[in-house]
């Protein structure tokens, strides 16, 4: 199922999906060695540049694999509320999604390159809709 979809020239090649208000900093993140952080209830995902065109942001309920894609992020995700805000440091894009769970089992997937121009975002949990 999907939750939510959005395509955007994300200027700073970073996409945050966190819960709304989420303080994390990530301040210990190597984007040249990890291209995702994740914190506590946030997620930091880098992509494309947006001097080299738009990317695509997919949030998707699991268990779901898309094809044509990698693996480049698995982890855990804890939500206050069942609620996911997905956004950029400009705001160019911010999405607040309602999802089935406060406690998420996340993957990523994208075209396995340090900026990916497409990103999938599955979250997966013991509720579904």
């Amino acid at each position: 199922m999907l939750f939510a979809s959005c395509m955007t020239r994300f200027e700073h090649g970073l996409v945050i999906a966190a819960a709304p208000g989420s303080v994390d900093t990530h301040a210990g993140w190597d984007v040249a060695a990890e291209p995702v952080h994740g914190g506590p209830d946030s997620l930091f995902v880098s992509v494309r540049q947006a001097a080299s065109g738009p990317a695509s942001v997919q949030c998707v309920q699991g268990p779901f694999r898309p094809s044509g894609k990698a693996l480049v992020y698995s982890g855990n995700l804890t939500l206050p509320e069942a609620s996911l805000e997905i956004s950029d440091p400009n705001q160019s894009v911010r999405l607040l999604i309602p999802v089935p769970n406060v406690e998420n089992r996340v993957e990523i997937y994208g075209d396995g390159t340090d900026e990916p121009d497409e990103v999938v975002i599955v979250l997966t949990g013991a509720e579904s809709w």
